[in-house]
């Protein structure tokens, strides 16, 4: 597979959900959470969004197991096993740490950028949007390879 393939793929399924998921994390913890600002509230938050953003990972083992086999690329084939679960026990608790301080830095910037009008608004259902057209895009972009019969046509 060519390399411009693979990262047109990487984020159109991978990268740009996954911003999408802790812009989400983070409008909605800004919607829901009574005194948001408190630094113990945003810490619980950032661990609930962590164990969120590792549910999700769940979710992309089998297409990411797929694109992995068909690099030759060693960075890209890093890069694609920074979402993978099947790691050993270090690395597994590094990504949660990671994902921890980038829903922490989410809740942060969202309450930051975002009013509470757009927070309580339509700012979680354009970043659905947006997440939704990235995952149908990728998928139809790599669709021979990630169906479960690439036989059929």
């Amino acid at each position: 597979m060519k390399k411009s393939h693979v990262i047109l793929v990487f984020t159109f399924l991978l990268l740009i959900p996954y911003i999408c998921s802790l812009a989400v994390i983070g409008i909605g913890y800004n919607a829901l959470v009574l005194h948001s600002a408190e630094l113990v509230r945003s810490l619980t938050g950032a661990l609930v969004g962590a164990l969120i953003m590792f549910a999700i990972k769940a979710t992309i083992q089998r297409p990411l197991d797929l694109l992995a086999m068909q690099i030759d690329d060693s960075f890209l084939k890093q890069l694609l096993r920074f979402f993978s679960i099947r790691r050993r026990r270090l690395f597994l608790f590094g990504n949660i740490i990671f994902d921890f301080v980038l829903c922490f830095l989410s809740t942060q910037l969202t309450r930051n950028i975002l009013t509470l009008d757009q927070i309580v608004g339509n700012a979680t259902g354009i970043v659905l949007l947006v997440m939704f057209v990235s995952t149908c895009l990728g998928a139809y972009i790599e669709y021979d390879n990630l169906s479960i019969d690439p036989d059929q046509h």
